[in-house]
């Protein structure tokens, strides 16, 4: 039997148990790219502070959106984090 075969089969058997593990290559690629976001979500955070502040009164809801932006960075390092945590217990 192939490597190629025994993985199929065993992928086959997870899946039938409701055990679904994801390749590593996926799951680095899937921190990362959510790693990503948190930095760019970051800096969007920093120029919608400088917004606010340059802009003040003309500009009501730009501290909403800062914190929103605070929020959603937050969230997205938590399911980053949690996808480690998933990958570290596939090892």
């Amino acid at each position: 039997m192939s490597d190629n075969d025994f993985t199929t089969k065993v992928m086959d058997a997870l899946k039938n148990e409701g055990v679904l593990m994801m390749p590593d290559g996926f799951i680095d690629q899937l921190i990362t790219t959510l790693h990503a976001n948190v930095t760019i979500i970051n800096t969007m955070t920093e120029l919608a502070e400088l917004e606010t502040k340059m802009l003040g009164s003309f500009l009501p809801t730009g501290s909403r959106q800062v914190e929103s932006l605070k929020e959603l960075s937050k969230n997205i390092a938590e399911i980053a984090f949690n996808v480690e945590d998933v990958r570290n217990e596939q090892r």
